[in-house]
């Protein structure tokens, strides 16, 4: 009789993370690597690693990866995707109406963007196209700011610097962090690398360095954030991405051997212009 198995295939996010991953590799240790084998879709046994990358040069030379998508609170991940939506079609609008050596976010609370349905959304996009295009001109220094409000929650529009790949010219959505995100993000990051560091201990005892890539939904993770957690020093790179549709946008190297990066220098910091996906 045939048995048939089940070959689990990748997701998108986890593929691109691990891709970006490799060129961050390249750009820290000038050393190039490439996918060996995906230990998760062999063994259906127990839980395993994403990832082992191979050194194209040292095949003594490998990395255990593991990806894992963190949010602080349920349905962040569906509310980071309906407001990046409804802020494409902001962006749509603001087209050649704002500076074009420049890129912005717009955050909103969730309330306001679980409230846009229907004509309210129409509105609304009516509404901060019009303001975008018209604030946007005034905010040229990186990190520079302004608020708004609407139905009594604040509206932010930031400068977030100048890419001249693919950001510059546009506006992006940007999740808006809870009143309470530090303890709701510190109970599910706490159970997020609960689970993927024993997998990433198995192999460090066989002698492969360790990676851990996380996806960050908030865009809110820092080092000084996940230094305290006890494992983590054992891990060899901790890569945070920032992501929208699937593609890593941001990589930030937040530790390294045993250098944490509480605050993160600007070679450790990566994005489309360092050709992440």
């Amino acid at each position: 009789m045939e048995i048939l198995v089940k070959i689990m295939k990748k997701r998108l996010n986890e593929q691109n993370a691990c891709d970006d991953f490799i060129k961050i590799l390249k750009s820290l240790t000038d050393i190039g690597y490439e996918v060996f084998e995906s230990p998760d879709e062999k063994n259906r046994s127990t839980p395993d690693i994403d990832f082992v990358l191979a050194s194209s040069s040292d095949e003594n030379d490998k990395i255990a990866v593991e990806h894992t998508t963190v949010q602080s609170f349920e349905g962040q991940i569906k509310y980071v995707k309906r407001w990046r939506e409804i802020v494409c079609s902001v962006n749509a609008a603001c087209k050649e109406r704002i500076p074009p050596d420049r890129y912005y976010f717009l955050a909103a609370p969730r309330e306001i963007v679980d409230s846009l349905v229907g004509e309210s959304r129409v509105q609304f996009v009516s509404y901060f196209s019009s303001w975008v295009a018209k604030t946007a001109p005034t905010l040229l220094l990186v990190d520079s700011y302004m608020q708004t409000e609407h139905e009594g929650q604040k509206i932010t529009l930031m400068c977030s610097g100048d890419d001249p790949t693919t950001l510059n010219g546009n506006v992006w959505g940007m999740p808006q962090e809870p009143e309470d995100q530090k303890a709701l993000q510190s109970e599910r990051l706490r159970r997020a690398i609960g689970d993927k560091l024993p997998k990433l201990t198995k192999y460090k005892k066989q002698g492969l360095k360790t990676a851990l890539l996380l996806e960050d939904v908030a865009g809110t993770l820092r080092g000084s954030t996940l230094s305290g957690y006890e494992g983590l020093e054992e891990v060899d790179y901790i890569v945070v991405f920032v992501s929208n549709e699937d593609r890593m946008i941001i990589g930030n190297v937040l530790k390294e051997g045993s250098v944490w990066h509480s605050s993160l220098p600007g070679n450790r910091r990566f994005s489309r212009r360092h050709g992440l996906s």
